[in-house]
């Protein structure tokens, strides 16, 4: 199956819209809710101005609506402009979709009609679907890998016309994980409390308007086991035992995990492929800004010891879940884990 492209798709999309082309049927949807959301804002901002919406335009809810109502809204003549717009959004509860294939085969030519699926896609098994692939604009929206936010980030930051450090672009995956609204949000506050001349935003703005410590984190604790380094790697364990809520055990230990599997790849690469750690870790999907605590975990575990590793954090996680633990708090069992990864 392809990869989907949902950002290089929805780029291309909105230069279309700017550029004033619409398309008659527009099927919005995907797990991922903001990019479906924000193309829709987009048309509905320039299909018409804010005078001919009264009479051109019209919104309507899958829940309660049907599709003879969709099909009889559409067929409307538009009133002194060029278009109609209907937009029908939570359309994934929409009864009997595949009815509007009738609408398919008679297309109006001056309707534009948005069906958004609220963070859900259409059935692709359906006849509908299959239909509608071939003579509409189908956009599917996934979610992001959390592993390649930080690069997301950077690139969302440009678009908006600043910058952000690497180390600030990690605490702000640490603080929203891979909620692109949630992210984009924080960018808009963001770009609120900076001088507007400010061009790049640190990790010291991310940690001021966030609360997350560009010290103390998931990705500060794995840097410090990846060095080896016990004392910063202990200190950030007591700092999360401090503030349970704001670093739960789940939540460090899914990091830890992602990472040591990360370094367990590059050293697979590595064999298989005779290549070095660096150009590994680029095989490997490590964006090379944040490949420095990758490449030095590798030089301080091999890999079987990094897989031992990963046995550990799984450990971990199946006491922290179970009785096996006994009266060991969170802040407990991480701190006995790092222990044994640093004696590993």
């Amino acid at each position: 199956m392809a990869k989907i492209d949902s950002a290089g798709q929805f780029e291309a999309l909105r230069k279309e819209v700017e550029a004033g082309v619409f398309h008659p049927v527009y099927i919005l949807m995907g797990e991922e809710p903001f990019y479906p959301e924000k193309l829709c804002a987009l048309i509905m901002d320039k299909a018409l101005q804010p005078h001919e919406r009264d009479f051109n335009q019209t919104i309507l809810y899958g829940p309660d609506t049907s599709v003879d109502d969709i099909i009889s809204v559409c067929e409307r003549y538009p009133m002194m402009v060029e278009r109609t717009l209907v937009v029908v959004r939570e359309a994934q509860a929409l009864k009997k979709p595949e009815g509007l294939s009738i609408y398919l085969d008679h297309i109006s030519p001056t309707t534009v009609l948005i069906l958004l699926f609220s963070g859900k896609n259409m059935d692709k098994r359906t006849s509908f679907y299959k239909k509608a692939s071939k003579s509409c604009v189908v956009f599917e929206s996934v979610k992001i890998r959390e592993e390649a936010m930080p690069r997301w980030i950077e690139t969302y930051f440009r678009s908006i016309g600043k910058s952000i450090e690497p180390q600030g672009a990690m605490l702000l995956t640490e603080y929203a994980g891979n909620d692109l609204r949630k992210i984009s949000v924080e960018a808009d506050k963001l770009l609120k409390a900076v001088p507007e001349e400010q061009k790049v935003i640190t990790a010291g703005d991310i940690e001021q308007n966030t609360g997350i410590s560009r010290e103390f984190n998931t990705a500060e604790l794995a840097s410090a086991l990846a060095s080896r380094n016990g004392d910063k790697a202990f200190r950030t364990a007591w700092f999360f035992g401090e503030s349970p809520k704001q670093y739960p055990l789940q939540m460090t230990l899914g990091f830890l995990f992602f990472f040591f599997s990360k370094v367990e790849m590059i050293h697979a690469l590595m064999l298989r492929d005779r290549i070095s750690a660096k150009d590994a870790a680029a095989k490997a999907g490590v964006y090379y800004s944040y490949a420095a605590p990758y490449l030095s975990a590798v030089s301080n575990y091999s890999l079987r010891r990094t897989m031992r590793i990963i046995s550990m954090i799984r450990e971990c996680d199946y006491r922290s879940k179970s009785n096996s633990g006994g009266n060991a708090s969170d802040a407990d069992l991480l701190e006995e884990l790092i222990g044994r990864i640093l004696a590993s």
